[in-house]
């Protein structure tokens, strides 16, 4: 059971990888055109209709599209003042109680979300706007973020409970623990090591 979490885990993690390097390209891909829209708007009086609207959008898929890698890199902000000081089977409890609270808070926000995109589908729902670009598609992508962060969350809270019921705490933290000034450390020497190998 844990090996096929584990390689499921994996397989999430891939997946989250592209997907938030998708999400990025998306972002740089408008911020280019906003930039081309400043541009253009200084020196030519032209504009590109609709500039500001699909970068907003570019902005909320993007983002939601990196949920996902964010929380399987432990990548999120976490204030471990306390934390760092606890017993480490406490301390585990406190990491799964934070990964429920935020797949809670993830999965009422899809639940909610897939409620506005399926009547924005329903009513063929348009942008109040010059460039009126049907508001499915973008809520659809957006959506898309949450319901990949909600399934790659539920994954990782079973495998993290089965490793907690197994007394396995190092793999409770190596999943879902805050990341401690070794950790990061540890992951800029492997960068640098890594640039250093490459070839020129």
């Amino acid at each position: 059971m844990s090996r096929a979490l584990e390689a499921a885990l994996r397989a999430a993690d891939r997946a989250s990888s592209a997907a938030a390097l998708a999400g990025g390209v998306l972002i740089l891909a408008s911020a280019g055109l906003v930039s081309v829209d400043v541009l253009l708007r200084k020196f030519t009086a032209v504009t590109v209709g609709g500039a500001d609207e699909l970068s907003g959008y570019a902005l909320a898929i993007g983002s939601t599209w990196a949920f996902a890698f964010v929380m399987l890199s432990r990548g999120n902000v976490r204030i471990d003042a306390l934390y760092q000081h606890l017993p480490r089977r406490v301390a585990a409890g406190c990491d799964l109680l934070a990964l429920l609270a935020l797949l809670a808070f993830a999965s009422l926000v899809a639940w909610y979300g897939w409620a506005v995109m399926s009547y924005a589908w329903q009513i063929g729902s348009r942008s109040n706007s010059s460039l009126g670009a049907p508001l499915a598609i973008p809520l659809t992508l957006w959506w898309a973020g949450y319901g990949w962060f909600v399934a790659c969350g539920l994954l990782l809270l079973a495998r993290s409970v089965a490793a907690f019921a197994a007394g396995d705490l190092a793999t409770v933290n190596r999943l879902i623990g805050a990341r401690s000034v070794q950790d990061e450390a540890a992951d800029e020497l492997q960068t640098a090591k890594a640039r250093l190998a490459a070839p020129r």
